[in-house]
């Protein structure tokens, strides 16, 4: 197992900037280089005792949530969509999804106010952006909907799932540090 990571932009924003804000200014400052979401990606790389690639696990701070509620289709969202390109691409040529050796997953870290919906939260019926503390619009919340960067949600979709899913093929082709240590868990 071999890990890397680095950091990935352009792939989620803070739903709730107001609220960061509300942090303490010496706690905002220890991220100032990165804003007010975590944009590392770390990945983990797993080859066979003979080399060959059998998998990647890695963790990016962004929720699942590029298709709003008016979808009635099942998705695996932005996450899903970037594991079906990496499988697609570690596996062989016409090989089913999920039916590959290739393993890929696309797993949640520190989630908290993260949002993939980078053009951020606009009226419906204006266009103009909502109201930054209440996340209303003339003081209806149904009328501040997120959304972005795609043009409707599936493209929004594609191009969150594909900015990880590239990101993820340059950490697993330059992945070179061992993981070394024993395996622990935590569930709470």
């Amino acid at each position: 197992i071999k890990t890397a990571s680095g950091h990935l932009e352009d792939s989620n924003i803070n739903r709730s900037p107001s609220s960061y804000l509300l942090n303490p200014k010496s706690e905002r400052d220890e991220y100032a280089d990165e804003g007010d979401t975590d944009k590392t990606m770390l990945l983990l790389k797993f080859t066979a005792e003979n080399s060959t690639n059998i998998g990647s696990l890695n963790w990016f701070s962004v929720h699942g949530t590029s298709m709003n509620a008016t979808n009635d289709l099942i998705s695996g969202d932005n996450k899903g969509y970037a594991s079906y390109l990496m499988e697609k691409r570690y596996n062989k040529n016409g090989t089913l999804t999920g039916k590959g050796n290739f393993v890929a997953a696309f797993a949640s870290t520190n989630l908290g106010d993260v949002s993939p919906n980078t053009d951020g939260p606009k009226c419906i019926d204006t266009g103009s952006p909502c109201d930054v503390v209440s996340s209303t619009c003339n003081g209806k919340m149904e009328l501040c909907v997120a959304s972005g960067p795609g043009k409707d949600m599936l493209d929004s979709t594609e191009i969150i799932g594909r900015n990880q899913f590239n990101h993820a093929v340059k950490l697993f082709e330059s992945a070179r540090t061992e993981l070394e240590g024993g395996v622990d868990f935590r569930h709470s």
